[in-house]
């Protein structure tokens, strides 16, 4: 008896020391600044979940980073003309460089769609943009769904969640979910590695 608390007791502590270690190198991946790359690609992805994505996006098309944008996880009822009023294009720029998916409604999904698109339009380069929190698991996820695709990742920082604040207590409730997100998806790889 005294033998198996003892190695529960380890294995209690060898996942408790892994779980640390893991949540520690979750922080390492989640971006604390903006991007100051300026590589142009072919395209823009955008994961919806924020205005400020979406506007982050738009303004990066209309600095010249890329001619298309792709926005993933579009609600159903929005339609191309309201996009006008997140950033500085126009109705001719949204008709003609801007396209909306509406498949998607996770994270797994945004991968799925996004690599069924980039392969459709023959795209290979990409600017991500998605929360700062957010981006280890959509690289993550879009890697596995699209290995061959150069993506750099553009982070946007929502409201409090400050660029350069690094971890706060407030945003740890976040940063837990998210981690524990990620973990999901690399059981999923680890337990389905051919599917993506």
């Amino acid at each position: 008896m005294i033998r198996l608390r003892r190695r529960l007791a380890i294995l209690g502590a060898v996942l408790a020391l892994g779980y640390g270690a893991g949540f520690a190198a979750f922080l390492a991946q989640v971006p604390t600044q903006a991007a100051t790359d300026s590589t142009t690609t072919e395209a823009i992805v955008v994961l919806t979940g924020g205005r400020q994505r979406l506007s982050t996006g738009l303004k990066l098309q209309a600095q010249g980073l890329a001619k298309r944008v792709f926005i993933s996880g579009v609600n159903p009822d929005v339609e191309p003309e309201e996009l006008a009023s997140f950033g500085p294009l126009g109705k001719a720029q949204i008709d003609c460089c801007v396209v909306l998916g509406y498949a998607a409604a996770n994270t797994l999904g945004n991968a799925a769609e996004t690599a069924a698109w980039v392969r459709a339009a023959q795209v290979h380069s990409i600017r991500l943009v998605t929360a700062a929190y957010h981006m280890p698991r959509s690289l993550f996820e879009l890697r596995r769904a699209a290995p061959d695709l150069t993506i750099i990742p553009h982070p946007v920082f929502p409201p409090g969640y400050p660029e350069g604040a690094g971890v706060r207590s407030d945003g740890m409730v976040l940063l837990l979910s998210e981690y524990h997100k990620l973990l999901r998806a690399w059981a999923r790889a680890l337990l389905r590695p051919g599917e993506a």
